[in-house]
């Protein structure tokens, strides 16, 4: 009599991993609760996490951004992407990360005393350390690369790219500069950091994006900005009718609404 000896499965694809869905459905969830929350509630979320909770469109803007980050997991799961099409969003999620550790870990040494700032260094770190892994790890299977970006696509993915990295650079490091351009308390420096990390995850995959063979290579962190875009106009809109938001809210709202209408556009005629 002989016994069958169970082996596990093997994966050409690492996408397809349990372990890597795993961890698709954690950055889910994280992005899920750090997004939806300071769009939905913002006086509450600031109150709890401690913080004085000016400049509510800046925590708006940064969940807008956050809550971005849901999208290409859970479309990958659904659509059983490949790796390949995976990876520009595994960038993405990299920049963000080491951006939120970095802007946690710079807040701690100024003093900071807010419990949510250590807690978000050390998740920062983990989801950092897993992202690297899978990225250096980098096995995937070939799969359609799609059309290539017609110019006037990689013109609009060029500027979206700029936006993202003006806006994603000057809080992250500079937030009092940023208040103070745009007309802002800039009170919750931790906040405005954490939104420009954000922010500078599209700017990095944005990069990326226009170095892609083809279309299927990006559009799963395309459906991603335009979730940025769509909330991130919404908010600044609303902002923009109860008079709040300084400076920054009538151009958010403005090139929000254009890059919503702009990458849809592209999605529409490449995908």
């Amino acid at each position: 009599m002989t016994t069958a000896i169970r082996t596990a499965p093997a994966y050409a694809d690492q996408a397809q991993r349990p372990a890597f869905r795993l961890t698709q459905l954690a950055q889910a969830l994280a992005a899920l609760v750090f997004g939806i929350a300071p769009i939905l509630a913002t006086g509450a979320y600031a109150s709890f996490l401690g913080f004085s909770g000016h400049d509510q469109l800046v925590y708006r803007l940064g969940g807008a951004a956050t809550f971005g980050y849901v999208v290409p997991p859970l479309v990958a799961i659904m659509w059983r992407s490949g790796w390949r099409d995976i990876r520009i969003p595994a960038v993405a999620t990299l920049t963000f990360t080491v951006g939120a550790l970095l802007a946690s870990a710079w807040e701690l040494v100024a003093g900071a005393r807010e419990p949510v700032v250590p807690f978000v260094a050390v998740a920062a770190t983990g989801f950092t350390a897993i992202a690297v892994y899978w990225i250096r790890r980098d096995e995937g299977t070939d799969s359609p690369v799609g059309r290539p970006l017609t110019t006037p696509a990689r013109g609009i993915v060029a500027l979206a790219t700029l936006s993202a990295a003006t806006f994603g650079l000057l809080p992250l490091l500079s937030p009092s500069i940023f208040s103070t351009a745009f007309n802002l308390a800039g009170t919750d420096a931790w906040v405005f950091r954490l939104a420009g990390a954000g922010c500078l995850g599209y700017a990095t995959a944005g990069i990326a994006s226009l170095a892609a063979p083809g279309y299927g290579r990006v559009r799963l962190q395309n459906l991603s900005a335009i979730t940025f875009n769509f909330l991130g106009a919404v908010s600044a809109w609303y902002a923009v009718a109860n008079g709040d938001g300084g400076l920054l809210a009538p151009i958010v709202a403005v090139a929000a609404t254009f890059f919503t209408v702009a990458l849809a556009w592209i999605d529409r005629t490449l995908a």
